[in-house]
C-alpha cells in the first residue's frame, strides 16, 4: 500500500531546483516507488516490466555519437569534453578504428576499466567479404584473369574471402610480375591473411565481450602499427564491434555524465564494417554531434541516411568547428574567410532542421594540452596556442554582436575552449529529449497494467489516485 495516496506531489508542478536541474524527474522517481510498492503489494507478478521501465529513468543514461573526418580532432575533442586527456590515442593518422564508448562505472564497478565486443563470425567475415581490401582483390583478379576469374559473388562470405586470397596467391606464384603491376596486392593480401588467421585464434572471442587492460586500451583502439604506419593486427580491429572505456568523468557534468561514442572515420567507400557500426550506433543515440575544420561544411553520407531514417535526430544534432587555431586569421572576415563560410553553413544546415543555437566552434586542444603531464614541449605548444587564440580575439572584439562573434569568442576563452558551451547544450538537450523519452517509456509501462491489474474496491481507489499523478506528470513532460 502507498502511504498517504491523496498527498499532492508539490515536486511535478515546480519546474526547476538549485542549479537549474528539472524538479520532475525526482517527483516522479517517488511517483514510480509508489506504484512499485502498491504492485508489489497488489499484483507482484506484473511488476518486472515496470520495474525495468524506472531502472532506465533511474539511471538517466543517456548517448552522445561523435563522428567527424579524420583529423578534425575527435578523440582529442572527447578526451578534453571528458577531463582527461590520457584517455583515448590521439596522432595526425587515422586513430579510432572501432567505434569507442566512453562512460562512467555503474554502481560497484571499478574505474579504468576497459571492456572488448568482439563480432559474430558470421558478422565479422560478412564485413571483410564487403571490406575495400577484398574489393581491390576481387577486381584485381577480374582486370589479370577476365572470364576465368573465380566467380566469388556466388559464394557465402567466409568461402568468398578463402577463395580469393587462394586465387590471389596462386596468380602471383604465376606471375610475378602482378606485384609490381599492382604493387597494392602484397598489403591487401596481407591484411585479409592476418584477418582470416584471427577468426581461428584462440583470444577471439566471436560475439561475446571480454574485458582487457586499461594499458591495453591504444592498441586495440588503433591497433599496433608498423614504423610506416602499416597495422599489425588488422584481424583484430576488423573483429571488434567496440572498445568501451569505463573511466570517472573529472568534468563537473549537471546530472549523469552521457555514454560518449567515439567512431572512426569511413576514409572511402567499399568500408561496409565501419558505415554500419556507425549506423547501428545512429539509430540509438540521443544526440549527435559532429565535428568539422573551420571551413564549408557538407554531410557525409551515411548522416543523410541516418537523418532520412530518424528525422527527429536533426534538432538534436550539434556541429562543432573545433581546431578555431587553424583559421586563416588575415581572412577571417574577408569574403572567402570563415567568417563569411559559417554564415552559409548556417544557412545550409538550417534546411536540414539543424537550428542555430547547435552550432558551435572550439578549440579542444588547449585544455587538451593543459591536461597533459607538462614538459618544456607541452608548455611551449600551449603559449603558441594561447598566442593564436589571443590574436583571433583582438580581430573579432570590435566586431558586432551575434553568433559568429559569441561562438569564436568562447572557443580561444581558455576557460572555455568552446567545451563548456557545447557541454551546457548537451545536458539541455539530455532533459529535453532523453530524459523525457525514458520518462514517457516509464509512463507507459505504468498505464499499460491497468488492462491487467484485477483489483478489490479499495486497492481501486489507491491505484487510481496513483493514475491521476501519472496524468499530471505526464502534462509536465510534455
Amino acid at each position: 500500500m502507498i502511504d498517504n495516496p491523496n498527498r499532492k506531489m508539490d515536486g511535478l508542478h515546480s519546474t526547476t531546483k538549485a542549479g537549474g536541474i528539472p524538479a520532475w524527474p525526482a517527483a516522479l522517481e517517488t511517483l514510480l516507488s509508489q506504484a512499485l510498492r502498491f504492485i508489489g503489494s497488489e499484483a507482484p507478478e506484473q511488476a518486472p516490466v515496470l520495474r525495468e521501465a524506472d531502472s532506465r529513468f533511474r539511471r538517466r543514461q543517456w548517448t552522445v555519437l561523435v563522428s567527424g573526418l579524420c583529423s578534425v580532432g575527435k578523440s582529442s575533442f572527447v578526451s578534453a569534453l571528458w577531463g582527461d586527456s590520457e584517455l583515448l590515442p590521439t596522432a595526425v593518422r587515422d586513430c579510432t578504428q572501432t567505434n569507442t564508448y566512453v562512460r562512467i562505472p555503474d554502481a560497484g564497478e571499478a574505474d579504468r576499466q576497459v571492456l572488448v565486443s568482439y563480432l559474430s563470425r558470421a558478422e565479422a567475415a560478412a564485413f571483410a567479404a564487403n571490406g575495400f581490401s577484398f574489393y581491390r582483390l576481387a577486381q584485381m583478379l577480374k582486370e589479370v584473369l577476365g572470364p576465368y576469374a573465380p566467380r566469388l559473388d556466388e559464394m557465402s562470405p567466409e568461402p568468398r574471402l578463402r577463395a580469393a586470397l587462394s586465387a590471389v596467391k596462386r596468380l602471383c606464384a604465376q606471375r610475378p610480375e602482378i606485384l609490381v603491376l599492382h604493387d597494392y596486392v602484397s598489403d591487401e593480401m596481407e591484411q585479409l591473411e592476418q584477418f582470416m588467421a584471427f577468426l581461428d585464434a584462440p583470444q577471439y572471442a566471436a560475439g561475446t565481450t571480454v574485458p582487457a587492460a586499461w594499458s591495453e586500451r591504444r592498441d586495440l583502439l588503433m591497433g599496433l602499427r608498423r614504423p610506416d604506419g602499416r597495422t599489425l593486427d588488422v584481424g583484430k580491429l576488423w573483429s571488434l564491434q567496440r572498445v568501451e572505456l569505463v573511466r570517472r568523468s573529472a568534468t563537473q557534468w549537471q546530472g549523469v555524465p552521457p555514454v560518449l561514442v567515439d567512431t572512426p572515420w569511413i576514409p572511402m567507400f567499399h568500408e561496409a564494417r565501419r558505415v554500419d557500426l556507425i549506423i547501428e550506433q545512429a539509430r540509438h543515440a540521443d544526440i549527435l554531434v559532429i565535428l568539422a575544420l573551420p571551413q564549408q561544411f557538407q554531410f557525409e553520407d551515411w548522416v543523410l541516411a541516418v537523418f532520412k531514417e530518424r528525422p527527429e535526430l536533426a534538432p538534436r544534432t550539434l556541429i562543432v568547428f573545433n581546431q578555431v587555431d587553424t583559421i586563416d586569421t588575415l581572412l577571417l572576415l574577408a569574403r572567402e574567410g570563415f567568417a563569411a563560410s559559417f554564415r552559409e553553413n548556417a544557412q545550409r544546415l538550417a534546411q536540414h532542421g539543424i537550428a542555430p543555437d547547435n552550432l558551435f566552434m572550439s578549440c579542444a586542444r588547449l585544455p587538451f594540452l593543459i591536461g597533459l603531464p607538462q614538459d618544456a614541449s607541452v608548455a611551449g605548444r600551449i603559449a603558441k596556442l594561447q598566442q593564436v587564440l589571443s590574436g583571433i580575439r583582438k580581430q573579432i572584439a570590435s566586431r558586432p554582436d551575434g553568433e559568429f562573434k559569441s561562438r569564436l569568442l568562447a572557443a580561444c576563452d581558455p576557460d572555455d575552449a568552446g567545451l563548456v558551451s557545447v557541454r551546457r547544450r548537451l545536458e539541455g538537450l539530455a532533459v529535453e529529449y532523453a530524459l523525457k523519452q525514458r520518462a514517457r517509456e516509464a509512463l507507459a509501462a505504468l498505464e499499460a497494467l491497468n488492462p491487467v491489474l484485477n483489483l478489490a474496491p479499495a486497492a481501486a481507489h489507491e491505484w487510481a489516485v496513483i493514475r491521476k499523478k501519472a496524468e499530471e506528470a505526464e502534462g509536465l513532460i510534455g
